[in-house]
């Protein structure tokens, strides 16, 4: 696809940038959004305006008909106001939306809920509550959702069930065993982070049952030897991360079935050199970093 724009002439309306459609969307800058502007869009990438702190919101709002074609848009880099969120709401074809940092709040949640297009959602450090994760479950493509460092606790998770699309999710610290209980039945779900989360062993029987996970982060858990039994029940389980957890080496070779790991990163825990040799000798393909 040809894109063909013309911003303003005088004022840098922001940064562009390329980013891959799959998900964490990994970026390349390629140029400012000031005076005209052409350039091929390979199909397999998003085109992105991190938009700049110093745009008046008059002066976006001037040029929203001409940011129609964007399918990513970051809002962490700019002044946030509820007139730039007008203009976000406006863009039909996005596809990823960051709000990182910004004063993103729950009634700013419901404002979205034409965005049909919408699979990417990041609220790194907002303001978001239980109420605002339920108006997101309106999103009919969503599909990834950042919610790191936010309000959302247990209660809230219940909104999860209505995310038919969602595969890959980012809990904040807040996230218990009790709230994993609300995701059991989510085996749609291929990527879930869990670091930092104020889960224990008793929590992994509903992870286990996720048996569409592809990658599990539980860096920095309460996680120990007893909670590696249910994960070995993940048989499509490709990456673990089990940095700064519990775990030994009498419960890290309990993940020897594991035949689809390739990856397992065991980095600050209680394991010896011994221990994870000894995982590997059963699991050759297994990349394990902590050796």
């Amino acid at each position: 696809m040809e894109a063909r724009v013309t911003f303003p002439e005088r004022i840098s309306l922001g940064s562009l940038y390329l980013a891959d459609r799959l998900f964490p969307h990994q970026r390349k800058w390629i140029g400012e959004a000031v005076g005209s502007f052409s350039s091929m869009i390979p199909d397999n990438k998003l085109i992105g305006l991190a938009l700049s702190g110093h745009i008046p919101d008059e002066t976006l709002e001037e040029s929203a008909g001409d940011l129609d074609f964007f399918t990513s848009l970051d809002l962490s880099t700019a002044h946030y106001s509820e007139r730039i969120l007008k203009v976000a709401c406006g863009m039909s074809k996005l596809e990823e939306l960051r709000f990182d940092f910004a004063p993103f709040t729950d009634s700013h949640a419901l404002k979205l809920h034409g965005m049909e297009r919408l699979s990417t959602i990041w609220l790194l450090h907002t303001s978001i509550t239980n109420k605002g994760l339920k108006h997101l479950a309106a999103l009919p493509s969503l599909s990834a959702l950042v919610l790191k460092k936010t309000e959302i606790t247990d209660g809230g998770l219940i909104h999860l069930k209505e995310m038919k699309s969602l595969s890959t999710l980012l809990l904040p610290s807040g996230i218990s065993d009790q709230g994993l209980d609300e995701l059991k039945e989510m085996t749609q779900l291929h990527h879930l982070d869990l670091s930092s989360c104020a889960v224990t062993d008793s929590g992994m029987r509903y992870v286990a049952a996720l048996n569409g996970l592809r990658t599990l982060y539980l860096t920095d858990t309460r996680i120990t030897d007893a909670a590696m039994p249910d994960l070995a029940r993940l048989a499509n389980l490709e990456a673990l991360y089990l940095v700064g957890t519990g775990v030994t080496d009498k419960g890290i070779n309990l993940l020897d079935s594991m035949k689809s790991l390739t990856f397992l990163d065991a980095r600050d825990t209680a394991c010896t050199e011994i221990g994870l040799a000894r995982l590997k000798s059963s699991l050759p393909a297994c990349d394990i970093v902590g050796l």
